[in-house]
């Protein structure tokens, strides 16, 4: 059995729900949630948060307070 790499990331459909919120917002605000669902979900790794939402990871370094 694989253990899964990121056990505290959401399942599938938590997923879905984190990216349809993100793609509700705009600007400052979309890429401060995109960061602190990082920081909550992937150890506060954008390249990580990259894989699991499909986010830019670039957008989110750009978040205010972010230092990736």
């Amino acid at each position: 059995m694989i253990s899964d790499p990121n056990p505290t990331a959401p399942d599938a459909g938590h997923r879905e729900d984190l990216k349809l919120a993100a793609s509700k917002m705009l600007g400052a605000e979309r890429r401060a949630f995109q960061a602190a669902m990082a920081v909550k979900y992937c150890a506060g790794s954008a390249r990580q948060a990259e894989a699991v939402f499909g986010w830019s990871w670039v957008c989110m370094s750009g978040a205010p307070g972010w230092s990736a």
